[in-house]
Parts: C-alpha cells; sequence; structure tokens
C-alpha cells in the first residue's frame, strides 16, 4: 500500500513571491503530496512558477492577477502520468484524470462562486462524470455548507440554503461523501471565519466515492493562519500496482452462497433470452456471457461488502454493550446474549477472512 496525503486549501492569494515561498515550504514541511489550491490569483506563466522545490507537476486554471485561479501541485516523488485534463475559462476548476502506481484516479479542484448557484454543481457534476473512476476526489471551497447545525459556528445569520440543497444534491447524483463529516460524524469544526459575520464555517471539502472510505486513513482540519482559511488534509491509501492489471478470475465461494447463485440463475436467465435468438454468432455469445457472468459477480460482492461491514460494526457496538451488561451483572441470561452475538462476528469475520485469502492467493 501507498498512503498518498492530499491537501485542500484557500490560499487568499499568492501573487507575492514571499507568500507563495511561505505556502510551499508550509505544505511541505505538513509532507503534503498533493495540493488542491483555490484562489492563488496567477496567470498562467505565474502558475508555472509552482514548480519549485517538492512540486514535480502543475496543473491550473487561471483568470486574473487578482482574483480565482485554481491549481493541483503533485510532488516530484508521485508517479502521476496524465491521461486528461480540463481547464475552466473562468478560473474556477481544474480536472486531471490520470494513474498513480497504475490505478486510475480523477481529480477535481474547485472555487466555487459565492454563493454558488445551481448551474455550478451541474457542470461540475457533469465534468466529473465524464472522467469518473474508483478513485475520484473532488475538493476545494464550495462557499457553502451541508449541515448548518454542525457545520456554522452562527446559524442566525443569513445564509443561502438553495446554495447548500444544490450541493447536498449533486453530491447524492454523483454518488460522492463528504469524508470529514463520515470519519468525525458529531464533531463541530471550521475551515473559514468571517470577520463581517464573526462566525465559523466549514466550506472547504474532500468528496470521495463511498466504497473508498476504509481506504480514508484520516481527514484532519489545520489551523487558520496563512490565509482567512484553514487547510484540509486528507489521507488515502492506494494499493500499489505497477505490475499491471491482473487477470480476473470467478471467486469459488461464491458458488456456496445460495443468494448468489439464486442472483446468476435469474441473470443470465434474462441474458439468454435476450440474446440467443438462434442467429446469434456462438462465440460472440460465449464472450458476451462471460462479460455479464463478471459483470453480475463483481456488483453481488460489492453490495455483500458493504453489508458485511455494516453488519459488523453492529455487531461490534452490541458485543460491546453485551460484555457490559455481563461485567455489571454476570447472569447466565448475559452470558448467553455475549456468546450468541459474539458467535455472530465471529461468522462476520469469516466470511470477510475467505474473501480476503481468496484476493491473496490470486495475486
Amino acid at each position: 500500500m501507498n498512503n498518498q496525503y492530499f491537501c485542500t486549501y484557500n490560499v487568499k492569494g499568492i501573487h507575492h513571491p514571499i507568500k507563495r515561498k511561505k505556502l510551499l515550504s508550509f505544505l511541505k514541511k505538513d509532507k503534503v503530496q498533493i495540493a488542491f489550491l483555490q484562489e492563488t490569483h496567477l496567470i498562467d506563466k505565474e502558475h508555472i512558477k509552482l514548480k519549485r522545490d517538492w512540486v514535480g507537476q502543475v496543473y491550473y486554471s487561471s483568470f486574473s492577477s487578482n482574483s480565482r485561479g485554481v491549481t493541483i501541485l503533485i510532488h516530484k516523488a508521485i508517479p502521476f502520468v496524465l491521461s486528461s485534463c480540463k481547464q475552466d475559462p473562468e478560473g474556477r476548476y481544474i480536472l486531471v484524470h490520470g494513474t498513480i502506481y497504475g490505478m486510475h484516479i480523477t481529480m477535481m479542484n474547485i472555487y466555487a462562486p459565492n454563493p454558488p448557484p445551481p448551474s455550478f454543481w451541474t457542470k461540475v457534476a457533469t465534468e466529473l462524470e465524464e472522467f469518473r473512476c474508483p478513485i475520484t476526489l473532488l475538493g476545494g471551497d464550495c462557499n457553502c455548507c451541508q449541515d448548518d447545525s454542525k457545520d456554522r459556528s452562527r446559524t442566525d445569520r443569513y445564509r443561502n440554503k438553495s446554495s447548500d440543497t444544490s450541493l447536498a444534491k449533486m453530491l447524492d447524483d454523483i454518488n460522492l461523501i463528504d469524508i470529514w463529516r463520515v470519519l468525525n460524524p458529531t464533531a463541530r469544526d471550521f475551515t473559514f471565519y468571517s470577520n463581517p459575520h464573526k462566525s465559523y464555517s466549514r466550506i472547504d471539502h474532500f468528496f470521495i466515492p463511498p466504497h473508498i472510505t476504509g481506504q480514508a486513513t484520516s481527514c484532519n482540519i489545520g489551523s487558520i493562519h496563512i490565509s482567512d482559511h484553514a487547510p484540509v488534509y486528507l489521507e488515502i491509501a492506494m494499493r500499489c500496482d505497477i505490475e499491471g492489471p491482473r487477470r480476473w478470475r470467478f471467486p469459488s465461494y461464491l458458488l456456496s452462497d445460495k443468494d448468489f447463485k439464486k442472483k446468476m440463475k435469474e441473470e443470465m436467465g434474462l441474458f439468454f433470452d435476450k440474446n440467443d435468438n438462434g442467429d446469434t454468432n456462438p462465440e460472440f455469445l460465449w464472450e458476451a456471457a462471460k462479460a455479464c457472468v463478471r459483470g453480475i459477480a463483481i456488483s453481488y460482492m460489492a453490495r455483500r461488502k458493504k453489508v458485511l461491514l455494516l453488519k459488523q460494526r453492529e455487531l461490534e457496538a452490541e458485543l460491546k454493550a453485551a460484555e457490559f451488561a455481563h461485567k455489571s451483572s454476570p447472569t447466565r441470561t448475559n452470558l448467553i446474549k455475549v456468546q450468541t452475538v459474539r458467535a455472530a462476528l465471529n461468522s462476520v469475520l469469516n466470511e470477510k477472512a475467505s474473501r480476503s485469502l481468496f484476493y491473496q492467493r490470486q495475486r
């Protein structure tokens, strides 16, 4: 595994060389490998000057020397190979798609208008969907919150509620989650301080697909000092697949899964009813059938993985409560409860271990 350390930061202008140097030194000290910067206030030739010291690659969208501008800085030690780059002439976003350690990744850095209109989120969603891949990161300054009660220090101030709703709808449409909130479900912390309103808010974010939540090892908010925003840090564990893609093998443990066999029988029945009309080339039909089996298996495993993870968390919480009850009152009833929950949890862990062993043998 290779852990990648990301940072999103509204820097409020780095036109002055001293502030630019201070920022790069700060990011280096914090061991940032990929930085999403907003409000750079740099034109093209000045953005290029950011390629110095630890920075090996620079991707940017400029607007003017006194407003907007976004850039993605990539450490020279990170083997990022670019496939596509989408720049915004308004300096509101930059999107790059490529590979790191053989893994496809899409990164989009945004600086939303204040307040952001629904059309902005529609544009963001459209661009992201074009380059969507298993590891998709959307980061930046959204200029709005999702939950006032948790993300604002004061809720009695004017706000544009439609902006918050539009952001939430966009995230739901493209299936991205606020990873800081997932890792800190009840915490209150903020990334921006408004002097006029004398209030804090959390408007700087990283959004990722739910299926890589387990790879996000940490997401933290820094201090407000270089600009009026705080940096947000995200650490993601990425598998090093530099040896190239592996040949897919059917997971044999699914053959003992009754639900899977029922699902496969139904889906393949529909497949052959639709595609085997007597005139179809048998070779083409066979290749298509294999692709269909693979798709069904992958989809089923993904859903099953989510179910197992949720079940594990529920049982762990239930076991903790049962053990506490038994320690407080060591009755036979409480002991049986502990043993029952423990057995159920072990069953889930055994299934997860079997899945893991299969993939280890496949490598």
